[in-house]
């Protein structure tokens, strides 16, 4: 059964406005990923970026473990391999009541009150002699590197003064579900280092312990000649 979201505006309701996020940016295998999602407390995908029918406003787990499974599968195969966007840009809750549906149209958008995980595609691109990476940029030269998961650690609505800090905050829904994952990406990965001129450089991500198999046949690496150590 989907859940009923109630209607709802800004100018009502007011805006989540969160910053100093808490990221886990990472690449898993597909065995991991399910690993996590079994881990973690009961919760949902939301599609929070685009216009829905009332109908669209869920994301199947296997759906998106599918999806994930299909975009590594063709990593291994050195295959170039992309993750869909709406789908990769769901919010995690483990309820519903964070939500409201404000109408557009014909269609209803699925707005935050209170902190959510918020899932994104994760890329980063390279200079030229591989010594500098920046983090979060997409474009031609990009690579795809799994997902990122981030959580508030301050956050306030627009039509309140108050600012508040969600490790401090008994009735925060969520904090318990990202302190499970943080706890898991703590276990079963680590944080991802390429081999420059002989030297490691690490950047903020992070690579799941069952990827070290074959993660160096992603295609991306391979045309810019960096190599996962």
């Amino acid at each position: 059964m989907r859940p009923l979201f109630r209607k709802g505006h800004p100018s009502q309701e007011g805006l989540l406005q969160a910053s100093k996020w808490i990221s886990y940016r990472a690449l898993l295998d597909p065995s991991e990923m399910e690993s996590l999602f079994e881990t973690l407390p009961p919760f949902a995908l939301y599609n929070v970026s685009e216009l829905i029918n009332p109908d669209q406003a869920l994301f199947s787990r296997q759906a998106f473990l599918k999806e994930y499974a299909s975009f590594v599968q063709k990593l291994k195969q050195k295959q170039p391999s992309f993750l869909p966007k709406s789908l990769f840009s769901a919010a995690m809750s483990t309820t519903p009541e964070i939500f409201y549906a404000m109408d557009v149209k014909e269609k209803m958008i699925l707005k935050l009150i209170r902190p959510a995980i918020q899932l994104s595609l994760f890329h980063f691109t390279c200079s030229r002699d591989r010594r500098t990476f920046h983090l979060m940029t997409c474009d031609r030269e990009s690579v795809q590197w799994g997902v990122q998961f981030s959580y508030p650690y301050l956050h306030s609505n627009s039509r309140k003064e108050e600012l508040v800090e969600v490790m401090r905050d008994p009735s925060d829904v969520n904090i318990s579900l990202f302190q499970a994952l943080a706890k898991w990406m703590r276990r079963n990965s680590r944080p991802t280092s390429f081999l420059v001129e002989g030297k490691k450089v690490s950047i903020a991500a992070r690579i799941g312990n069952r990827c070290m198999t074959w993660i160096n046949k992603h295609p991306q690496l391979a045309q810019k000649g960096l190599i996962v150590v």
